[in-house]
């Protein structure tokens, strides 16, 4: 799922710096770091040990200071705070590099592995080898800070380290070199990283911190010993690299110190080199961050993920039941808004109806009393042209006792025949007529006149009187 925004957020021994990219409008602002200075308590040296005695100052601080940041945030800590080692492994999938690395984090590190966040950041590939940066922290630490930023309002997701942000810059700044050996020495605040390279790819990493704490004579002897000694076991593990070049990147005036140290021990320049030439270290880690995959270091604990995972899950849950609830709800809304709409109509409809029956009964009044003068005005279904029609029909043999003739209805005939056949003969030719529209022989029965009978002429749109 794309994301609309990313955040990084840079913890130093007494600072915050952080740059947040929104992503997914056309015209994209470009990311911008903000940097926050924290007063770790009186005796504390670093934010982390200040947490210990003053977490909720240093919660209020951090939310007055930074706000509301968008989440996901990737957090870069020291170098210090993490155990760092390069190795080189046999190469194999993601699932196979992570045993591989929480087996050799088992051997150097002073702390149990399942109380330690381990991760790994592949450095290089090549015929079946790869180099990998192994890492771990205590879980203990990285969750009292992971606290303190919820506390504020911020959410971690991923935890980096700040070397590789700077590591991430000088590469993207062409500082790096694709063939020959360098020795980076980066200088930021309190904190003094080393990086040595061969062909463009780390082979050694240090981290010295608390470098304030000691005379700046002392300091620069201390970062030239070290890498002096980082220099020392790469020739003890196999041919070391020969330093082509050594660059201290620092903030304000040239370590002037530090540069002549260096002088001594490799008989070379070391070539000062400012911070400001470089974006911010956030913009490093928003970089790493924006191009994250599998084996980019995180030392977020396994147990944020199931959280997040878990939490995620929740709010899932929550909204298809607020679905499922809504179309429920949409539902029952439309049947009985239905069956409401239904009734009004059945009411309107009902109320137009009782307005519409004294007129409709007026208007039927109206309809039979024409039909019924219509019908007295009409002479060619008239008792006399009944009677002629009849007379017409008559066959020779049959006597009519009596003719009843039921206006526009129907006409009823009584009579003797001198037998059966002839009054048949006179009903089937009373069917022919266009006068009648049917004609029923009711009864017959012998008499000693004869046959005895009455037929019933219906007339058109007449019936039974």
């Amino acid at each position: 799922m794309a994301v609309k925004a990313l955040t990084s957020l840079v913890v130093r021994a007494r600072s915050l710096e952080w740059n947040v990219l929104h992503k997914g409008s056309e015209k994209q602002a470009p990311p911008s770091a903000h940097q926050a200075e924290l007063d770790p308590g009186e005796n504390r040296k670093t934010i982390l040990e200040g947490l210990d005695t003053e977490q909720e100052r240093l919660v209020g601080e951090i939310r007055a200071k930074c706000g509301s940041l968008p989440p996901p945030i990737s957090i870069g800590i020291p170098a210090s705070w993490v155990l760092l080692r390069i190795a080189e492994l046999p190469a194999g999938s993601p699932d196979e590099l992570k045993s591989m690395t929480e087996l050799q984090v088992d051997k150097f590190s002073p702390f149990p592995v399942d109380e330690s966040a381990v991760s790994y950041e592949l450095l290089h590939e090549h015929e079946g080898h790869c180099r990998l940066l192994l890492s771990a922290i205590r879980t203990d630490v990285i969750n009292k800070l992971a606290e303190a930023l919820r506390a504020a309002g911020l959410q971690p997701k991923w935890v980096d380290v700040n070397v590789l942000g700077w590591w991430r810059l000088l590469k993207d700044a062409g500082e790096v070199k694709p063939a020959g050996s360098q020795i980076f020495v980066i200088l930021d605040e309190s904190a003094c990283d080393i990086i040595v390279a061969t062909a463009g790819i780390p082979v050694a990493l240090r981290s010295l911190s608390g470098m304030e704490d000691i005379p700046p004579e002392e300091m620069d002897e201390e970062i030239a010993r070290e890498t002096v000694y980082t220099l020392s076991s790469l020739d003890l593990e196999g041919p070391g690299p020969q330093p082509a070049e050594i660059s201290i990147w620092h903030r304000g005036e040239p370590p002037a110190g530090l540069i002549a140290r260096f002088a001594a021990p490799f008989s070379m320049v070391a070539t000062p080199r400012s911070l400001e030439s470089l974006p911010p270290l956030s913009e490093g880690l928003l970089r790493r961050a924006e191009s994250r995959a599998e084996g980019t270091l995180n030392l977020a604990p396994a147990a944020w993920e199931a959280a997040e995972n878990a939490k995620r899950d929740r709010r899932r849950m929550i909204a298809s039941t607020l679905l499922v609830a809504g179309l429920w709800l949409g539902g029952m809304a439309i049947l009985f808004g239905g069956i409401q709409f239904q009734k009004q109509r059945l009411t309107a409809l009902e109320k137009e109806l009782t307005a519409l029956k004294v007129p409709a009964e007026n208007v039927r009044a109206i309809r039979d009393r024409a039909e019924e003068l219509r019908k007295y005005m009409d002479r060619s279904r008239s008792g006399l042209e009944c009677l002629r029609e009849v007379s017409d029909r008559l066959p020779p043999g049959i006597e009519l006792d009596s003719f009843n003739y039921h206006k526009s209805k129907t006409l009823e005939m009584a009579g003797v025949a001198d037998t059966y056949a002839t009054i048949t003969d006179f009903k089937k030719d009373l069917e022919k007529s266009d006068l009648f529209t049917t004609t029923e022989l009711t009864r017959t029965r012998r008499v000693p006149r004869g046959e005895e009978f009455k037929i019933i002429c219906t007339l058109p749109g007449g019936g039974p009187p």
